[in-house]
């Protein structure tokens, strides 16, 4: 009996060893633009939202499409919410129904190291 709890152990201990836990990669700055038709489009807020780790991302985009911000390396669904600044709403109202909302085809990727990241509406 105490030799089969001892192989029990040593398998389960073997099995164990295995198994390589991989470590998440810790947020790092990104910057980027947002472009609509080439253009730079911009008073918007650019929700990231992780489709493997990482936390949901809201990016204000200023005027000139420009945004900053931490993410961590994986991959994004996005879209377009209204920006926090009331007197910037206007731009919204340019905004497409379908961008307004998640779609887990339109994703972008952020690959460890990356500092630019751009979207192309």
């Amino acid at each position: 009996m105490r030799n089969l709890i001892l192989l029990l152990m040593v398998c389960l201990f073997a099995v164990g060893c295995g198994y390589r836990a991989e470590m998440l990669k810790g947020p790092m700055d990104v910057t980027g633009k947002v472009t609509k038709g080439g253009q730079p489009f911009g008073n918007v807020v650019l929700m990231l939202q992780p489709l493997e780790a990482g936390h949901p991302a809201p990016l204000e985009v200023k005027a000139d499409g420009s945004f900053k911000g931490s993410l961590v390396p994986g991959k994004y669904a996005y879209y377009l919410a209204p920006s926090n600044d009331p007197a910037q709403a206007a731009a919204f109202q340019g905004v497409d129904a379908a961008m307004k909302e998640a779609n887990m085809e339109r994703t972008v990727t952020v690959k460890d190291g990356q500092s630019q990241l751009d979207v192309a509406l």
